[in-house]
């Protein structure tokens, strides 16, 4: 397991502070409630770019203990790391974007496959920044730019890749992807060395305000029609999944009802990074355009999931050939 790091431990020292004053107020609002069994877990979840995570600090305050969850979380570098860490042991069961999940998934046949899907917890955050001073004004004016990416074969890449599709440009053809850290992100946007950096919050946002003036949000999932869809998806290690069923009703009703109580936090949430230096400048404001979403589950879960892989099929992860409807149930479980 990973170890903590100095921003989490912070986010937990802040919110011992807090849940008290929380917990006395009975800010866990009642609704109906996921059924679950009630048995006692200690189980590891990878949690990718857990820094600065709203919904992981609202389960941190309570609600894995609600569910008589006992979490050690594994952190992990992106998507593609949380969902490696679930299929090679380390965990037993990982949040990710679909946009990671499904190239994954989609490879294995149906008796081996390694996660299932059980529940969506929340939209995207994909934000595309594009320098000012190249008058570019529409996603299709991007041809022949240079993006930056932290993974080529990242979320963040797929995302941008089907807006580009969609518009028609080759998404491999048409712009030059660049692998760059994510720290260094601004300093090459500001240099002229990238046009562009496709990217998700909280580094998103942080670039987007270290930048003001040099770049501007041309594209995000956060406005229009990619704001009511699901992203960060939690997965299920099969073996944990058989030898534990009640696993995935107890994780799902934590992290939903997470999603559920964030809009009446983020004033809380704002004020405890205001005390880390290292938080995102603007915290609020970051959180103001965080998608306060519905979970979804079962039926609702498995058409999204065919929407993307319709989509993913444009960027030729997916044969045209195969079956979304299929292969949604496959993946996913019925919570």
């Amino acid at each position: 397991m990973a170890a903590p790091s100095r921003r989490l431990l912070l986010m937990g020292a802040g919110g011992i502070i807090l849940a008290t004053a929380l917990q006395s107020r009975h800010v866990f609002h009642h609704r109906k409630q996921i059924a679950t069994d009630g048995k006692k877990r200690h189980i590891r979840l990878a949690w990718p770019d857990p820094d600065y995570d709203p919904l992981l600090w609202l389960c941190q305050q309570g609600l894995f203990g609600r569910y008589d969850l006992t979490v050690d979380i594994v952190e992990t570098s992106g998507g593609n790391s949380a969902i490696d860490a679930v299929v090679n042991g380390r965990a037993d069961a990982a949040l990710s974007p679909l946009l990671d999940w499904l190239p994954v998934l989609y490879q294995d046949d149906a008796d081996e496959l390694p996660t299932r899907l059980a529940c969506g917890i929340r939209g995207g955050s994909y934000r595309l920044l594009v320098r000012r001073d190249l008058h570019l004004h529409k996603v299709a004016d991007l041809a022949g730019r240079k993006i930056g990416v932290v993974s080529l074969e990242g979320a963040d890449r797929r995302f941008v890749s089907i807006q580009l599709r969609r518009r028609g440009l080759h998404p491999t053809d048409s712009v030059h992807w660049v692998a760059i850290a994510a720290d260094d992100m601004a300093d090459s946007l500001r240099a002229g060395e990238l046009d562009a950096v496709a990217v998700h919050d909280p580094m998103g946002w942080r670039i987007l305000q270290e930048t003001r003036g040099v770049s501007w949000n041309m594209l995000d999932s956060m406005t229009g029609a990619e704001r009511e869809r699901i992203d960060l998806t939690l997965g299920i290690a099969t073996k944990a999944l058989t030898q534990d069923p009640g696993l995935a009703a107890a994780l799902t009703a934590a992290l939903s009802d997470a999603q559920h109580e964030f809009p009446v936090h983020k004033d809380e949430l704002a004020q405890l990074w205001l005390k880390d230096k290292d938080a995102p400048e603007d915290a609020r404001g970051m959180l103001e355009r965080e998608i306060a979403s519905h979970p979804v589950t079962g039926h609702p879960l498995r058409i999204q999931v065919e929407q993307y892989v319709d989509e993913l099929k444009l960027l030729g992860l997916m044969q045209d050939a195969d079956n979304a409807t299929d292969i949604a149930h496959r993946i996913c479980l019925s919570v």
